[in-house]
Order: structure tokens, then sequence, then C-alpha cells
């Protein structure tokens, strides 16, 4: 009897286990997400073409961009892609709060950002079941809920050309977030490996963070470098507040 009760224990346990399982809530969802966060000062440091001021009255923040909030098919873990659906009404979206400063296009030449967007919602966004104002609701939300950069600073990694260790940046990260990030590098000053982006994956109910199912790899040292972000990279000036203002700002809120 003891043995036929520890037995029932184990099974109730491991049936437990199972239901709480991010797999099983992927599966029963049928997608998944992974948002990407994109570390400005390294974009600018490796792009030949320059960083560009966005054609915006909005001052993009000093802080990670959200660079995509892509569908996966939770059986296959492969993207899913222009599917059809609505399409994109940037209306909808304009005045989501956050949006023009935390997923902000400072590609050259200078732009408004309404391509990416575009881009995105066309090639994931539609295959979400979501309308275009949820989607993007749903990313600005995600990105303010993982805020890497606050909550890197707090642990002493910076963006002043410091050398970090690549596996306390992602302790640190899942600390905060209760997920294991993926890391990007890019190659930056002297041939040093940098903090590029961070993906993390997201349930299909768009906000509940997940181990992701299938990681991507990425090629990184021990140590990677954490490029700063300053206002002479944007090449062009914005048209209200300046972004040196914005910039020492967001700086002096986050302590660097």
């Amino acid at each position: 009897m003891a043995f036929g009760m520890a037995f029932r224990t184990a099974l109730l346990c491991l049936l437990g286990m199972l239901i709480a399982s991010p797999a099983i809530a992927v599966s029963d969802s049928g997608i998944y997400y992974q948002i990407g966060l994109m570390w400005p000062g390294a974009y600018c440091a490796q792009t030949t073409g320059g960083c560009c001021m966005p054609k915006s009255p909005v001052v993009p923040a000093a802080d990670f961009y959200v660079s995509g909030f892509t569908v996966f098919n939770a059986t296959t873990d492969a993207p899913e892609t222009s599917c059809s659906g609505t399409p994109f009404n940037s209306g909808e979206i304009l005045e989501i709060s956050g949006l023009r400063q935390f997923w902000s296009n400072i590609k050259c030449p200078s732009n408004n950002g309404q391509s990416s967007w575009k881009s995105a919602w066309k090639t994931s966004g539609v295959c979400s079941g979501l309308d275009d104002k949820a989607y993007f609701q749903a990313a600005i939300a995600l990105r303010s809920k993982i805020n890497p950069l606050s909550r890197l600073v707090s642990k002493g990694i910076k963006p002043d050309f410091g050398l970090y260790s690549l596996e306390k940046i992602k302790k640190v990260i899942q600390a905060g977030t209760g997920v294991t990030p993926v890391i990007q590098c890019s190659k930056g000053p002297f041939d040093k490996f940098q903090l590029y982006q961070i993906f993390i994956c997201v349930a299909g109910d768009a906000k509940t963070l997940i181990e992701c199912p299938k990681p991507q790899k990425f090629t990184c040292s021990d140590e990677i470098l954490f490029h700063p972000f300053k206002k002479w990279m944007l090449k062009q000036a914005a048209s209200s507040v300046s972004y040196a203002e914005a910039f020492e700002m967001a700086g002096a809120v986050m302590g660097y």
C-alpha cells in the first residue's frame, strides 16, 4: 500500500511538471513568439552606412530597441511568415505609447520608421492572430517587461566600451526575467565581439516569457564589448528636442 501511494504521488508530480512545462503551453497555443531587442550602439558601430535620426517628432530612446517580434509554429519551431490577414494600417499604431522611442529605425537614410513596422506586420504580425495595434502594443509591453539595459546597468554592466562576461550578462537577464536569453554578438571595434541583440521567447498569449524551444546559436567570445550609444552617432539632429538633451536625460536616469 505504501508503495502504491508513493507511486501515485510520483505520478501526480510528473503530471504537474508536464502541465507547467513551457513546451506544453506553447504546443497548446499553436504558436509562440520571439522578441528581438537590439542595442543601437552596436548597430551604429558595425554598419557602414552609419546611423541617422529618424524623421519623427519623437526622439528614440537611448536604450534597447525592438528589432522584431517573430511568430513561430509551435510544432515545427519554424517562423510563421506572410500569412493572409489584415493590411497594415499605420494610423492604428502611431499613438501607441513608446512605439517610436523603443521600436525605432535609425538606419540611413533618415526615415519615419513606417517601412520597418509595415514589414514586421506583413511578415510576422499577420500570423499572430492579433490585430496590428495589439501586436505592436504587446511587443512594446514585453520590451518594458524585459528591460535589459536597466537590469544590466544595475549590476555594473554598462555601455562604456568595457569587456563583460557573456555568462554574467545571460545570468543577469535570466535572474530578472526567469528565462534564458539568447545573445547575438557582432564584430565591433578592435575586432572584438560586442553585445548586439538579445532574444527571448514568449508564449502564444504574447505575454508570458518562456524558454526558447529551439534557441538559435550565435558566435560570441567569453567576454564581449558593450559599445556606448552616443549622440554623435546619429547623423541628423532632432527638430524639437535635441538628441543630445534626450540622451543625456536618459543617461542620467540610467546612471552612465
